[in-house]
C-alpha cells in the first residue's frame, strides 16, 4: 500500500467517526503513531491509531476547528 493510500484510509476512518458525532478528546503519542481518543455524546468511546504524517496533520486541523467551535459555543 502506498503512503497516499494509507493516508486516505486513515482520513476516511477519522471522517467516519466524526460523521457519527464523535469528538476527539485526547491524543497519545507512541513510537508507532498517534492514538486518537474519541468520544460519542452517547458515551461510547473509541481509539484509532494514526500512523501517517498527513493524517496527523489532518486530525490536528480537525482539533483546531473543534476547539474554535467549542469556544464559540461557550460564549
Amino acid at each position: 500500500m502506498s503512503a497516499y493510500e494509507q493516508y486516505v484510509e486513515e482520513k476516511n476512518k477519522i471522517d467516519a467517526y466524526l460523521n457519527q458525532e464523535y469528538v476527539i478528546t485526547g491524543v497519545r503519542e507512541g513510537l508507532s503513531g498517534d492514538w486518537l481518543e474519541l468520544k460519542h455524546p452517547g458515551g461510547d468511546e473509541a481509539s484509532l491509531l494514526i500512523e501517517t504524517a498527513d493524517a496527523r496533520k489532518y486530525f490536528v486541523n480537525v482539533l483546531l476547528k473543534q476547539d474554535v467551535r467549542e469556544q464559540r459555543d461557550a460564549q
